[in-house]
């Protein structure tokens, strides 16, 4: 995604088209996690691209655009979420709701099984949730992951598989 980042730099508009069609849906799906609001998800990832646009400039030194507007995606989701902690709103965890909107069509099965899996992944802590997160809903490579998290990518796809098998776990025990 490299020369979309050049032609924005440019300030061509059909650029900014171009990158916000490649990457809306999956940094709002991972803004939606994170968040748990749609309304909020949407107000973040505005946010998300409006740092884009002021930041096109410095786009020229960006490889990999689709882990920078992630980058900034979670750093906007880290503000909001710690704006909302000093308003004293209280936090459900990102994973009871949105993360499977679609299983509300499914039936009372395909809920309960959301459900159980929405536990799993709470279960996880924070960065190997986050991990998951942008590897399994956001389908970012583990290297992308790395730029975001500033890791390794050894570490987190170690991690990565780490939580997996956690979470395979304390499914396993749920079902007893």
């Amino acid at each position: 995604m490299h020369e979309p980042a050049e032609r924005m730099a440019r300030g061509d508009p059909g650029a900014f088209r171009a990158v916000y069609d490649a990457l809306a849906d999956r940094l709002h799906h991972y803004l939606m996690l994170r968040l748990g609001a749609s309304a909020d998800a949407d107000d973040v990832l505005q946010e998300t691209f409006v740092r884009l646009v002021r930041n096109r400039d410095g786009l020229r030194r960006v490889d990999d655009l689709a882990a920078f507007a992630f980058t900034i995606a979670r750093n906007e989701s880290n503000r909001w979420l710690d704006a909302r902690r000093r308003r004293g709103e209280a936090i459900a965890a990102a994973t009871s709701r949105g993360l499977f909107e679609e299983a509300e069509s499914d039936g009372a099965e395909a809920r309960e099984a959301a459900d159980s899996v929405a536990l799993a992944l709470a279960s996880l802590d924070a960065e190997d949730r986050e991990i998951v997160e942008l590897r399994v809903y956001a389908e970012l490579t583990f290297r992308e992951i790395g730029e975001i998290l500033g890791r390794p990518l050894g570490t987190v796809a170690a991690r990565f598989h780490a939580a997996l098998s956690r979470m395979q776990v304390h499914l396993a025990g749920e079902r007893r």
